[in-house]
């Protein structure tokens, strides 16, 4: 499913679309530090149907390499930790196309694209 929607996001200002990615396509490369309150009122909000479009989608850096597709995400920590604990098979998110020599820049020896 995609919509369009207005929430501001850093990568994915530009972009308007807006899917239901499976957690499981997603790598979150780099550990979060969380803060407890900010996952539980993310959690409601997911539980309460009238407030659970009002979290800003996330942005997932999607990758095309050698024919296969990679999904990236290092910011939405607390609104992944939210849906991670509800056990929700998605989450909503924008995706922006980015070239393997980014991920390289944030990864470094451990991007998966090294030659």
């Amino acid at each position: 499913m995609t919509e369009s929607v207005d929430n501001f996001s850093i990568h994915g200002n530009s972009s308007k679309e807006v899917y239901d990615v499976p957690l499981s396509a997603i790598n979150r490369p780099l550990p979060s530090a969380l803060e407890r309150s900010k996952v539980d009122e993310m959690k409601q909000k997911l539980n309460d149907p009238s407030h659970d479009l009002d979290l800003t989608p996330i942005d997932v850096h999607h990758v095309r390499y050698k024919d296969e597709d990679y999904y990236f995400a290092f910011g939405g920590c607390h609104r992944w930790a939210a849906h991670k604990e509800l056990e929700r098979p998605t989450i909503r998110a924008k995706l922006i196309e980015t070239p393997p020599s980014v991920i390289n820049s944030y990864l470094g020896a451990s991007s998966p694209f090294k030659k």
